[in-house]
């Protein structure tokens, strides 16, 4: 024979029997939590400081003016200056015959081709000095008259150079370096004009008194 089922109490209702809300049921630490399918709240966006928005904005500018320039560069390509010297003459004067020895003045004059190959990029010439070296000394230094050069043009410069010398200065040839320095600065176009660099020549002669010498092709490092 079955027995018909028991019915089982707890706190006073019997099983199956649905209790009220907030009546007898005791909550537990998972009912407190919340459930998983629930989402979190974002937590808040943190504020950027004046001086990371000035370090933010200081290095894009710093970026964008690197792009230009190096687009700049790509289009325009620059080339540096070239420079000759067409022909020079070295004369000689006794300045002071009674002296033992005798103390002798010379002068150098050059003339120089200064050549911009660029075909779409001026020059400025912020600085240019030309130097004469005897014999490891500087025997005169003299500013040249060259302040800009347009595109693709070639500009011819006399150099005119005097010093005095108690040496022997009879010898068949006199080794002189001619050398020029100074400062140029590159324009693309007719907005973008670069910075300033350093410019220096180096034309070696070979020169012999009162004979013009050959054309000499000068180095020149930028």
């Amino acid at each position: 024979m079955q027995q018909p089922p028991q019915e089982i109490h707890a706190y006073g209702y019997s099983a199956g029997a649905a209790p009220a809300h907030g009546v007898g049921v005791v909550p537990t630490a998972a009912d407190a939590s919340p459930r998983p399918d629930q989402p979190r709240p974002p937590p808040p966006r943190r504020r950027l400081s004046p001086f990371r928005i000035f370090i933010l904005a200081f290095v894009g500018a710093c970026a964008l003016a690197g792009v230009v320039a190096l687009l700049v560069w790509l289009i325009y390509r620059p080339s540096v200056v070239q420079v000759a010297v067409h022909a020079a003459t070295l004369s000689l004067l006794v300045a002071n015959s009674t002296a033992a020895p005798p103390v002798l003045s010379f002068t150098l004059t050059a003339g120089l081709i200064i050549t911009n190959p660029n075909r779409r990029v001026a020059v400025y010439y912020d600085l240019l000095h030309a130097e004469g070296i005897y014999r490891g000394r500087s025997f005169d230094r003299i500013s040249l008259p060259m302040s800009f050069q347009a595109a693709n043009c070639a500009d011819r410069v006399r150099a005119v150079l005097q010093g005095t010398s108690a040496d022997d200065l009879t010898a068949a040839v006199f080794p002189v370096d001619l050398w020029l320095d100074g400062k140029v600065r590159y324009r693309y176009g007719g907005a973008v004009t670069t910075s300033a660099s350093t410019l220096s020549v180096k034309c070696p002669l070979v020169l012999q008194l009162m004979v013009p010498s050959r054309r000499v092709e000068c180095t020149v490092n930028l």
